[in-house]
């Protein structure tokens, strides 16, 4: 995900492996665009989607795609209802990067490229 998101143009300020690292890195960066891996949880027992609900509160602004997203059409409806950008099923593959970079470049016109990216998966 992070080659692909570079080699688009954009600039990943961190990689994350906790909740509590996700949530301070947000809060001190507020980045644009947040790929959240919806596997993610924490040993007080937050998970993704209390993290989900955190960033939309704090900056509604933040576009959030949901990464390793939950099989189930439920949980990625829930994901889609409450404001993110996509859901990607896990593992990511090449269709699923595609999807994300369209819905990415709809939202920030200026990732528009007028060559093809390369999707590496």
């Amino acid at each position: 995900m992070r080659s692909h998101l570079e080699c688009g143009g954009c600039q990943v300020v961190a990689e994350t492996e906790t909740v509590a690292q996700t949530i301070d890195i947000f809060r001190t960066t507020r980045p644009d665009v947040i790929a959240l891996d919806a596997g993610l949880h924490s040993a007080r027992g937050v998970d993704a989607l209390s993290l989900f609900r955190t960033i939309r509160r704090e900056s509604p602004a933040t576009t959030i795609m949901i990464v390793s997203a939950p099989q189930s059409a439920d949980a990625q409806r829930t994901y889609m209802r409450e404001g993110a950008l996509e859901c990607i099923a896990g593992p990511v593959d090449r269709l699923g990067l595609k999807r994300v970079w369209r819905r990415l470049s709809d939202v920030y016109p200026e990732l528009r490229r007028t060559k093809q990216i390369a999707y590496r998966t």
